[in-house]
C-alpha cells in the first residue's frame, strides 16, 4: 500500500511540472490562461520550494523567453518562509505575450542552485514548457467598413524633450554671456574715459596761441588758412570754457550768446572785431595787412584771457553763494 501511494505521489508531481532532487526542493511555471488574443498580456508565475540555507542563482530575464513569448514586465523575488519548516518559497511574476498567432510555447526555465555558496556542486530545475494558443482579434464581417485614421500625436515624452530643453538652455546662455560682456565692455569704456584727465579749454587755448606767436604767423601769406586757424581756436575755447557749441555758429550766433555773458563791451568787441575779419578774408577775399593780422591775434589773446577772469569771478561767486 505504502509502495502504491509512493508511485501516485509521483506521478502528481510528474504532471504539475514540478522537478525536484533528494532534497525538498522543486520548480514550477504556472499560467492561469491556455488561450490569448495576439498581444493580450497574461501572467505567469515561478516558484521555487528550497532549504533556506541553500544558495540560488536565479535566472536573469531578457526582453524575450523566445522568439515567440516577449517579456512586458518582470517583479522582483519574493522569499516566503513556510511555517515548520526550513524551506522557503520563492516566487516570481512576469508578465508576457505573443504577437505570433497559433500555438506557441513557454519555453523551459532553468534555475541553479547549491546547498551553499562555497558548495561547487551545482543543480538545476526546469519548469515544464507551457503551450499557449495565440488567436487572432476576430473581425465582425457584418459591419461596414470604417475609415482609416491619421496619425495619432502622442504626448510629448521627457526624453524627447530633453534636447530641446537643452538647445534653449545654451542658446539662453549664450545670449546672457554675449548681453554680459558687451555690457562689460561698455562700462569698462567709460570708466576709462572717465578716468582720462579733461585739458582745461583754457590750457589748450594758451597753448596754441603761445605756438602761433612762437612762429609769428601773422607774417604768412596764407592769410585764409592764419584766420581759420585763430578762429578756431577762439571757437574751441568758447565750446569748452562756456560750453557755447561755437564751431557749428556763425559770427553772429557766437556774437549773441556771448552777450547773454556779462563780459564787459571792450572784451567782446575784440572777439567781433576778429571774427569779422576771418569773414571778409574767407567770404570776400580780404587782404589785411601783417600789422592787422597781428592785432587780431593780440585781441583773440586779450578775448581769451579776460573771458577766463570773468569766468573764474562767476566761479567764485557760486561757490560763496552755496555756503
Amino acid at each position: 500500500m505504502k509502495k502504491l501511494c509512493f508511485i501516485l505521489l509521483f506521478c502528481m508531481m510528474s504532471f504539475l511540472g514540478i522537478q525536484c532532487d533528494a532534497q525538498v526542493t522543486f520548480l514550477r511555471g504556472r499560467t492561469d490562461v491556455d488561450t490569448i488574443v495576439v498581444g493580450q498580456p497574461f501572467d505567469y508565475q515561478l516558484s521555487l520550494t528550497i532549504p533556506k540555507d541553500y544558495f540560488v542563482e536565479w535566472k536573469q530575464f531578457g526582453d524575450t523567453l523566445s522568439k515567440s513569448i516577449d517579456v512586458i514586465n518582470i517583479e522582483d523575488v519574493k522569499t516566503t518562509a513556510i511555517n515548520n519548516s526550513d524551506n522557503v518559497i520563492m516566487t516570481q511574476n512576469l508578465t508576457l505575450t505573443s504577437f505570433d498567432t497559433g500555438y506557441v510555447y513557454v519555453p523551459e526555465i532553468a534555475i541553479t542552485y547549491s546547498k551553499s555558496l562555497q558548495d561547487s556542486i551545482r543543480y538545476t530545475l526546469r519548469t515544464d514548457e507551457k503551450e499557449l494558443y495565440v488567436t487572432t482579434v476576430a473581425v465582425d464581417t457584418t459591419e461596414a467598413f470604417r475609415p482609416i485614421k491619421g496619425v495619432m500625436r502622442q504626448g510629448l515624452t521627457a526624453k524627447e524633450l530633453f534636447p530641446w530643453i537643452a538647445i534653449v538652455i545654451i542658446i539662453a546662455g549664450v545670449v546672457y554671456l554675449i548681453i554680459y560682456l558687451k555690457k562689460h565692455k561698455k562700462t569698462k569704456d567709460v570708466v576709462e574715459e572717465k578716468k582720462k584727465p579733461t585739458i582745461p579749454a583754457i590750457i589748450t587755448a594758451r597753448a596754441k596761441l603761445a605756438e602761433m606767436k612762437d612762429n609769428e604767423v601773422w607774417n604768412t601769406p596764407q592769410t585764409k588758412d592764419y584766420y581759420t586757424d585763430l578762429t578756431d581756436i577762439a571757437r574751441e575755447y568758447l565750446e569748452g570754457q562756456f560750453e557755447i557749441d561755437a564751431i557749428e555758429m556763425t559770427t553772429d550766433e557766437i556774437m549773441e550768446a556771448i552777450n547773454r555773458l556779462d563780459l564787459n563791451n571792450l572784451t567782446k568787441s575784440k572777439l567781433q572785431d576778429t571774427l569779422t575779419t576771418a569773414d571778409l578774408v574767407k567770404f570776400a577775399k580780404a587782404n589785411p595787412s601783417a600789422e592787422q593780422n597781428k592785432q587780431s591775434f593780440s585781441d583773440i589773446n586779450n578775448f581769451v584771457e579776460d573771458s577766463y577772469i570773468y569766468f573764474q569771478e562767476e566761479e567764485k561767486k557760486k561757490e560763496e553763494e552755496s555756503k
